[in-house]
């Protein structure tokens, strides 16, 4: 079998690196994140948990059966390769990125990273891997789901718009948090399309920049945001308070459906609503005041969008 692959993509993505925040806001963004994923890794991994299990019995019902024993294609498992080692539990798995992703301590894939990545990614990776926090997050996580999670995960640098694969060589393609990334998606949703098999299943999570967390700030995401009024990327007064940590392609809501539906007739569409119970208020307050007007609700006050498609066979 073929294995599931994560996929990053060299030519249809923006890179980490190419987003400019000088020396001073990039330390800042690393101290964020360093005091960020010291706090409760027990309630982080849970959380992680949860979203895999749910998207895996979202997944298993579009199917109409089980997820074990299939050949995975994941598009941008990350650093820390947790989706990939997830599915890679009960299935093939196999993971394509324009990151250079070391899974050793070897001075060899850091020197490559570095030439690839760039120094900031690296020194976030190398940071990480130093201070024990990816081994801890993975025990915990594999603690929690009560399974042992596989290590050396075949990851392979390649541009999703143009992989190298051949035609029906995956069972299912999942991606999270990755499409807003990229500068070309819909030539990555062709070639999805060509290298799944009939019946395979497409399952895409979007994280919509139109959500208040769609920035990509860390301040959100490590909920340090005192500087970050809601939706400042879209309010042009705040704009510039905002440090997107890597390119995004500020797609909106109905432009991601309409090249979905282009793509894969009869795609299925689901949200992730944000679960923060001040966010409706807010919104109230800032539509009172006059703001917000040209948004709808519904590419507010959800997270992400989830592309759900299964190849005719």
């Amino acid at each position: 079998m073929p294995p599931v692959i994560s996929v990053a993509m060299p030519e249809t993505s923006g890179s980490y690196a190419d987003r400019r925040l000088g020396a001073i806001g990039r330390a800042r963004e690393l101290s964020v994140l360093w005091l960020d994923q010291r706090k409760d890794v027990p309630g982080r991994a849970r959380t992680l948990l949860a979203e895999l299990q749910a998207s895996t019995a979202e997944m298993e019902a579009a199917l109409g059966s089980a997820l074990a024993a299939k050949d995975i294609l994941v598009v941008g498992p990350g650093q820390q390769l947790l989706e990939m080692a997830y599915f890679g539990v009960r299935n093939q798995v196999t993971g394509i990125d324009l990151d250079v992703i070391p899974q050793h301590p070897s001075a060899l894939e850091y020197l490559h990273m570095l030439r690839s990545n760039g120094g900031i990614r690296t020194l976030k990776t190398v940071g990480r891997k130093l201070t024990g926090f990816d081994q801890t997050f993975r025990r915990e996580l594999e603690r929690q789901a009560g399974a042992a999670m596989p290590r050396d995960l075949p990851v392979v640098a390649m541009d999703a718009g143009a992989m190298t694969f051949a035609d029906q060589s995956f069972d299912c393609v999942f991606s999270h948090s990755c499409f807003e990334h990229l500068t070309d998606p819909e030539a990555v949703m062709r070639q999805i399309g060509r290298v799944l098999r009939p019946g395979g299943l497409a399952y895409i999570s979007v994280h919509l920049f139109t959500s208040d967390s769609g920035c990509h700030d860390v301040r959100i995401f490590a909920n340090r945001r005192e500087a970050i009024p809601p939706w400042s990327q879209l309010r042009p007064q705040f704009k510039d308070r905002v440090q997107p940590n890597s390119y995004l392609n500020e797609i909106r809501l109905d432009r991601w459906r309409a090249l979905f539906t282009s793509r894969w007739p009869g795609v299925a569409f689901r949200f992730r609503p944000d679960q923060d119970p001040a966010r409706v208020r807010q919104l109230h307050e800032l539509r009172a005041a006059g703001e917000l007007g040209e948004y709808a609700d519904e590419e507010l006050l959800n997270i992400d969008l989830v592309a759900e498609w299964v190849k005719p066979g």
